[in-house]
């Protein structure tokens, strides 16, 4: 079976031995190349030698052979071998370690190639690892993730969903449709009525305790999407409020120019930062204004409400030092309507407390006390940026979901079950119906697992892995 990847050409079929480094490009001290298919061995043999050595090889033991290219010795390397289905990708597999030199890894490939590998497509020894079950669909899925990981929280995410904390629970569920269905079904074969009355009300209740499972562990996506891609945070406020020195504060370091003046950021400055095992993009804004004639200022502006309306956090900066403005009441006006029933919270920072004397207890209902000169309560921002992650985490009881496709099919499959309450109010309930309602929920959760899963949605998951994986 041919599977096409966007923008890539078509890859062989499984029946093909494919090449690639699995290393990043560029010189190191060490690359690896991987060999996987039928001919893994036999290919290898053609340039490691001695030959003796490979007529036979033992799994899983380190042999150290000598690449060579006719007569000419390219380097010294260490092989490993891998006896089918006990490998990644369940074929026969060579990982070969070399010297990092590109001219290396290339004389490698060449060799393999010239002895009839073919390069490997991206996320290609993954896929073959799914085809031929080694891991459902959404283990696949999470390796790219586990690779891409840059934070102790979007690691764990990843290699529990790799270990098939997802997976477990989705087949599962499926388990429990699957039974109600053959409840259904087996009532649709009682041509001569032999079997009890249906349970109408003890169906649907069981239903719906699958769809509140579904729910429920749908309902995580968000935290899930946080953890993946980071927690988006909108630093808003009045001009000359301070918003790009508590950036600063918060970072460590002088990304955003600060300057008296005030209207001194016009555009948005991003940065990021691990914050306790979370990655935190933080998005430094112009400040609010009732109006302004600058054409610039507003397009500033108008970015700023743009960040606003994506942030899941927004840090409402007041300077503690002086009255509410205008610009203030603008600030937190524009500031509710972003987080009025939306998932963003607001988070009210009272700057500049520096500059007040003996006046900061009485400010602390208003917001988070804080000075970026002193440092004073910049560590209790970050503890409240995260705070809600760190509450999900320690309290969730289901496994996270992070993947759009996995929430969407999870959603969908709800919204089939669901439907089965209406049929509840029809003089007589209809099983057939009943039974498309479920069928079709459990092939949504089937193609998370990547039981139903088509070439397409296949192609568009690896395309986006390393070559190598």
């Amino acid at each position: 079976m041919l599977f096409l990847y966007a923008s890539y050409m078509p890859i062989a079929d499984t029946g093909s031995t494919i090449v690639a480094p699995c290393t990043p490009p560029g010189a190191g001290a060490i690359a690896i190349l991987r060999l996987s298919g039928p001919r893994a061995f036999a290919i290898a043999a053609s340039f490691l030698k001695p030959v003796r050595s490979l007529k036979n090889p033992r799994p899983r033991m380190a042999y150290m052979l000598s690449v060579t290219d006719g007569k000419k010795l390219v380097d010294k390397a260490v092989a490993l071998f891998y006896k089918g289905p006990k490998s990644y990708t369940g074929e026969d597999t060579v990982e070969i370690f070399c010297h990092g030199s590109p001219y290396i890894i290339r004389s490698i490939l060449n060799l393999s190639i010239k002895a009839g590998a073919s390069p490997a497509g991206p996320g290609e020894f993954t896929m073959r690892a799914f085809l031929k079950g080694k891991l459902d669909l959404a283990q696949a899925e999470a390796v790219n993730d586990l690779i891409a990981s840059q934070t102790r929280s979007a690691h764990r995410a990843a290699l529990s969903q790799v270990e098939g904390s997802l997976s477990k629970q989705v087949a599962g569920l499926k388990g429990k449709l699957v039974n109600l269905l053959a409840r259904l079904e087996a009532r649709l074969d009682d041509s001569y009525g032999d079997m009890p009355p249906f349970g109408v009300r003890q169906f649907l209740a069981k239903a719906n305790s699958v769809t509140a499972e579904i729910r429920k562990l749908s309902n995580g996506f968000e935290n899930g999407r946080r953890v993946k891609e980071g927690i988006k945070v909108a630093i808003a406020g009045a001009p000359n409020s301070g918003k790009s020195s508590l950036l600063n504060a918060i970072l460590g370091y002088p990304r955003a120019i600060v300057s008296p003046a005030a209207g001194t950021t016009r555009d948005t400055v991003e940065a990021g930062l691990e914050i306790d095992g979370f990655e935190v993009n933080f998005t430094d804004t112009a400040g609010l204004k009732v109006r302004t004639p600058d054409s610039i200022e507003r397009q500033g502006i108008n970015r700023t409400m743009a960040a606003m309306g994506t942030a899941d956090i927004i840090l409402l900066v007041k300077d503690a030092s002086i009255a509410q403005s205008p610009m203030d009441r603008l600030a937190l006006e524009t500031a509710l309507k972003n987080t009025g029933g939306k998932t963003a919270r607001l988070i009210r920072i009272l700057n500049k407390s520096d500059l007040l004397t003996g006046k900061v207890k009485k400010i602390k209902k208003g917001g988070l006390v804080v000075s970026c000169k002193t440092g004073l309560g910049l560590s209790g921002v970050k503890r409240a940026i995260i705070s809600g992650e760190k509450k999900y985490f320690t309290a969730r009881t289901t496994a996270l979901v992070t993947s759009a496709r996995h929430f969407e099919a999870l959603s969908l499959a709800a919204g089939e079950l669901e439907k089965l309450r209406g049929l509840k109010r029809r003089p007589a309930f209809p099983l057939e119906l009943a039974a498309e309602h479920i069928r079709g929920a459990a092939s949504r959760l089937s193609s998370i697992l990547g039981e139903t899963a088509p070439d397409e949605i296949l192609a568009d998951i690896f395309k986006n892995f390393c070559v190598g994986k």
